[in-house]
């Protein structure tokens, strides 16, 4: 099978991203199963801003859905999409016929069957922030303990690429608050943090479990595509309604969208 996974930087035109682009190929790739091809796209246009504007998110997700549409008329088998932020979750959900999968929604979802708890190991305030309306929207509340972001730049996330205390040191601050508060796993807040982790075969801070959400959602994508081949396949119904294909042609017509 063939899956589009998709980073919501855009890793192949700053060269600032290119350790992380490089890690997420070779990654990926190792980890699915023989057969299964992982091809890493970016997006044309990305801004720091993404954290803190909801505005600046509904211009930059118009990419991740076109890039959907983009991936079926190709023929990849099924979309994975490489942010904590879930982004265009329901809209991907409503155009694709493809299996998509989501990193916050995979990840969060299997440390609970993993772990009793889990916390998240963010970046930063905000991130911090939109994650946990992520855990609200799941109906995850009662499994997740919040603890302090690790307030760590997207600079010093790239510098971790070749040498892990960058994140590592601020990550240990974190995991031992959370100690104390008993949580029991972490699920990595950043795709950049996650990547930077499993390149150097982190698998815990300070004897806390780290989630590898890459590997998972990759795998996650894997059974799903095998589910739909079973017949089973994800709903129809409430917001995953699909929009029928003239009506998706007509409307991006009317936007100016081929």
């Amino acid at each position: 099978m063939k899956i589009w996974y998709q980073s919501t930087l855009s890793i192949d035109k700053d060269p600032i991203f290119y350790e992380y682009k490089e890690t997420l190929k070779s990654h990926l790739n190792k980890v699915a199963r023989p057969g299964t091809e992982v091809v890493v796209h970016g997006t044309e246009i990305s801004s720091p801003f993404i954290e803190r504007s909801m505005y600046e998110e509904l211009l930059h997700d118009r990419q991740i859905v076109d890039n959907v549409i983009q991936a079926e008329r190709e023929g990849y088998d099924a979309f994975s999409v490489g942010c904590m932020f879930d982004p265009a979750f329901y809209a991907l959900r409503e155009v694709a016929k493809i299996p998509v999968s989501s990193m916050a929604e995979t990840t969060m979802l299997l440390a609970c069957l993993l772990s009793p708890n889990f916390s998240l190991l963010a970046s930063s305030r905000e991130q911090l922030r939109r994650e946990i309306e992520l855990v609200k929207r799941y109906g995850l509340e009662g499994r997740f303990i919040e603890c302090e972001p690790m307030k760590t730049s997207l600079e010093e996330l790239q510098r971790g690429f070749e040498d892990p205390r960058a994140v590592t040191e601020p990550a240990k601050e974190v995991a031992r608050e959370a100690g104390k508060k008993g949580v029991c796993m972490f699920v990595n807040g950043c795709g950049c943090t996650n990547m930077v982790l499993a390149k150097h075969g982190i698998r815990e801070i300070e004897g806390i479990p780290v989630l590898e959400g890459g590997g998972a959602l990759i795998r996650m994508t894997e059974m799903l595509f095998d589910l739909k081949k079973m017949g089973i396949n994800r709903s129809r119904l409430g917001f995953y309604t699909p929009m029928p294909e003239g009506n998706l042609l007509s409307l991006r017509k009317i936007y100016g969208f081929k």
